[in-house]
Order: structure tokens, then C-alpha cells, then sequence
């Protein structure tokens, strides 16, 4: 973890490591987790470090504040026993003595204790060593000079900590000293002295446990920053996913969002779809009406020039009745992308009914008999377990007859073109020359169209486009596919 900060935390790495990052790779989420890591990380570090510092500090010092108490009680013990008998170690020698005999099993949490290693000196008022339960050879000797016992016989908190040897270990000592007083002066001082190791081998399972708890702490942290990036960064995912839905001409839902600031990014996003849709729409709308058009103001304008000129009464009566009947095709054609146009406008079905498939085909079928005489081309039915669909009857109807028109199309003169109706399905097979590979993923696209075969010219490209919507507002799929040696399989497939 320390290494890990220091990486971080360098003034020499952090900034150009930061910007040699290629921009591509540096993702929101990303970017978000790292400054999670750096600010709540450093923090969490930061504190634990603190923690982690502090703890021999409080030991020693709840070690200290015991031996004062100690300490003291053994100088007001050396006072009552002075007073009767002058300054003397030997009851002091006899306590210590004996209880460095005993042997005892103290289980202390996770330390195991089974002897003495309090130590005590006493020394007189110029500073000699009267008694050292720890080394005998340390009595006569002059322990002024230390710190305890100075500032103890100066009326002073006298207090040291001392490195020495133990058992052939160095080992930290604590010595605390109280004064022992007759007749109101200091007569002596008692220094208790206590071994660190203990208190080591506790800090040493202490920092242990806690090291682990900071592990499982920094994966919590870690955990919690990786769900918050991803918490932050869902909304957007979301956006980004349904605009590329929109992009691809899929369908796509409105995701679900939360929060204030995502859920108004998410309606600015609608908004500029519908104004995208809108506006694609017109367009759409303008060249197909556009195209449809064409063919009827074409003999309309052809007709009346011709009746400009004299002609036989027989004639001029055929060319009117020819303006006629492409005028009513003009005034269809306008009703039709007008029903059209409010349908594509829709984002659900209405006036949803039960539809017979096998008899709307056969309706369809009927319509388009007479093209299908003209250009010589022969039309079959085969029913198998068709059945009934929900939907909408003009847009289904719309669906159908666009297959139709389009085999009709690109079906040679004396090939067939067979219907079949299967449960809820409408499959169109034609003997034409098929659809070119490169073109096959592309038919359904808007405005994409192939030449027609018979007069050398392309369509609108909205037909196949239009079914696709139609089926996916019914919730259905479209197939398109080669067919066998040649021709063209469509089917149309509803829920």
C-alpha cells in the first residue's frame, strides 16, 4: 500500500504518466474511479498510516501509567516499613525474590504470561543502589546520573526508557521512580523497570489485525469506488447505446434513467431524435410522394398535348378518359402517403383488429390480377394452417402488396410467383435473378433500390423500408433472401 502511494503521490510521475495517456483510453468511468482512488484512497491511507502510528505510542503510554501506580505503591510500602526500622531493602529483596520463584499461566488475550519481568532499585538519597532485582552486581553503585533517579531526588517526575540486554536480546526498558520519603524529606527513591517485549509481541498482533482490517477495508473502498463509477457511468451507457440504436435504424426504448441531470440529458437526446425523425421524415416523405407522382403527371402532360393537336372524336374521347383515370390515381396516391404519413408519425398500432391472412391475400391477389396478365406472369396460393394476426388491416395490407409489386417487378415474363400462407406468416417467392450479395444486407435500407429489370429504371427504395417498419410496429420481422438457382424469398413473419 505504501508503494502503491508513493507511485501516486510523486510530483515526478503522477504529472507526465498522466498526460502520456493516449486521451481514447482514459474513460469517464475510468477516470472517475481514479480520482475516487486518489482522493478517498489517500484519505483512507492517510488515516490508517495515522492509526497505524499511533498504536505502540498508547501502549507505552498505558505501560507507563501502570508503573507509576506500582511505583508509588512500593514506596509508600519501603515509607511504613522505614519508619520503624530506617531505609532498608530487604523486605523489598525478599517480595522479589520470591516472586521471580513462582511460576503462574496467565492467558491474556492472545499473549501467554508464566513469569515476573517487573524490575526494581532502590537507591538511598545520594543516589547509591541499595537493592537491583534485575543484577545484583549493581549495588553500591551510583545511579545518580540517571535521569529517574535525578529528577526523582529533585522532587521531579522521574521517568526513563533504556536499551539492554535481556536473556541475549536487546530489549527496551520502561523505569519509573517514586520517592520514598521519612519525616517530610526524601530519603531514597524505587525505580520499577518493565521489559517492552511483552508489549511488543502485543503491538505486533495488534498491527497484524489491523493490517488485515486495512485490506479488507482498501477492497471495500476499491469495491465501493468501481460500483460508484459504474453507478455514475450506467446513465450514459444507456444514452449512448439507444443513440446508436437510432443511428443504425434500429428500434430502440427510451432507457430507463436516474437522477435529475441524467434524466434531462436523456430528454435532450429524445428531443433531437424526434426533430431528427421529423425531419428524416419529410424528406422521406417529399421523394417518395415525389416518385409516386412522376408516372401519372407524366400521362396526364403526354395526353394533353396530344389532345392540343386535331384528332378523331373516338380518340379524343380515349386520351380524356385517360386523364381521367391517372387524375384518380393522382388523388389515391395523395390519400395513400397521407395515410401513410400519419401512420409513420405513430409510435404504436390503433384500430387493432383480427386479421385473416388467407383471405386479405387472396383480396391482394385479386387486385393486382390484372398486372400480373399484363406481364404475363403467373400468380399461386398455397395455404397451410394459416390463421389469424392482430394488427392494423390497411398496414398489413400495405405490407403484403409491396412484396407482391416488388416480385412482380423483377419476375421475368412466363416465370410464376408463389404466395404461401403458413399459421402467422406470409411468404412471396418469385423466379427473378435474385438480389446481388453485396446488395442483399442493403435492400431494407431507406432510398436503397436495384434497377428494374423490365424498364431499366430504380424505384423510390421506400418500399421494402416501409415494410420494415411496418412489421417491427406490429412487432414482426421481415426476411429477405435468395431462393435455389434464382429468384427471391420474402417473408413476413407476425407474432
Amino acid at each position: 500500500m505504501k508503494s502503491l502511494w508513493r507511485i501516486l503521490t510523486n510530483p515526478d510521475l503522477r504529472g507526465p504518466l498522466w498526460l502520456r495517456l493516449p486521451k481514447k483510453l482514459i474513460s469517464i468511468r475510468a477516470s472517475i474511479l481514479l480520482v475516487y482512488l486518489l482522493v478517498v484512497g489517500g484519505g483512507f491511507y492517510a488515516i490508517m498510516s495515522t492509526m497505524t502510528q499511533e498504536i505502540q505510542p498508547r501502549y507505552l503510554e498505558s505501560m507507563e501509567e501502570s508503573l507509576v501506580d506500582t511505583a508509588n505503591i512500593l514506596a509508600a510500602q519501603l515509607e511504613h516499613t522505614a519508619e520503624r526500622e530506617g531505609l532498608s531493602a530487604d523486605t523489598i529483596a525478599q517480595i522479589f525474590e520470591r516472586a521471580y520463584e513462582r511460576r503462574f499461566e496467565a492467558q491474556i488475550y492472545t499473549l501467554r504470561k508464566e513469569s515476573v519481568d517487573l524490575e526494581v532499585y532502590l537507591t538511598d538519597a545520594a543516589g547509591k543502589v541499595l537493592f537491583d532485582s534485575s543484577d545484583k552486581t549493581n549495588e553500591g553503585k551510583d545511579f545518580s546520573q540517571w535521569i529517574d533517579v535525578s529528577r526523582t531526588l529533585e522532587g521531579q517526575y522521574g521517568a526513563r526508557a533504556t536499551w539492554t540486554s535481556r536473556n541475549g536480546e536487546k530489549a527496551l526498558v520502561l523505569y519509573v521512580a517514586a520517592p520514598v520519603r521519612l519525616d517530610g524529606r526524601i530519603q531514597g527513591v524505587v525505580t520499577v523497570g518493565k521489559p517492552t517485549s511483552y508489549v511488543n509481541e502485543l503491538i505486533s498482533r495488534a498491527e497484524d489485525r489491523f493490517e488485515l482490517y486495512v485490506v479488507i477495508a482498501g477492497v471495500a473502498v476499491l469495491l465501493l469506488g468501481a460500483v460508484l463509477s459504474v453507478w455514475l457511468t450506467q446513465p450514459i451507457k444507456r444514452l449512448i447505446a439507444y443513440a446508436n440504436a437510432l443511428r443504425d435504424g434500429r428500434k430502440a426504448q427510451y432507457p430507463r434513467l436516474f437522477g435529475i441531470e441524467a434524466n434531462e440529458l436523456g430528454r435532450a437526446f429524445e428531443e433531437m431524435r424526434v426533430a431528427l425523425e421529423g425531419k428524416q421524415y419529410v424528406e422521406r416523405y417529399v421523394q417518395s410522394l415525389t416518385h409516386q407522382l412522376k408516372s401519372p403527371i407524366s400521362g396526364i402532360s403526354g395526353a394533353a398535348e396530344l389532345l392540343e393537336g386535331g384528332m378523331e372524336e373516338a380518340e379524343r374521347i380515349k386520351f380524356l378518359a385517360n386523364v381521367r383515370r391517372e387524375s384518380e390515381r393522382l388523388r389515391r396516391i395523395v390519400d395513400r402517403m397521407l395515410d401513410l404519413a400519419s401512420v409513420e408519425a405513430r409510435r404504436a398500432l390503433q384500430n387493432v383488429e383480427s386479421i385473416d391472412l388467407a383471405e386479405l391475400v387472396e383480396e391482394i391477389v385479386e387486385t393486382l390480377e390484372p398486372r400480373f396478365r399484363q406481364e404475363s406472369v403467373a400468380v399461386s396460393i398455397q395455404r397451410s394452417g394459416a390463421e389469424s394476426i392482430r394488427g392494423e388491416r390497411f398496414l398489413v395490407r400495405q405490407a403484403i402488396q409491396n412484396i407482391l409489386q416488388n416480385s412482380l417487378d423483377f419476375s421475368p415474363t412466363g416465370s410464376s410467383v408463389s404466395v404461401i400462407i403458413e399459421k402467422h406468416s406470409v411468404c412471396v417467392e418469385d423466379e427473378g435473378p435474385g438480389i446481388p450479395d453485396y446488395a442483399l444486407s442493403k435492400v431494407t435500407e431507406r432510398f436503397y433500390s436495384l434497377v428494374r429489370p423490365k424498364t431499366g429504371e430504380k424505384s423510390s427504395g421506400v418500399g421494402l423500408s416501409f415494410v420494415k417498419e411496418i412489421m417491427g410496429l406490429h412487432e414482426g420481422t421481415l426476411r429477405v433472401e435468395n431462393r435455389g438457382p434464382g429468384g427471391v424469398r420474402v417473408v413476413l413473419g407476425f407474432p
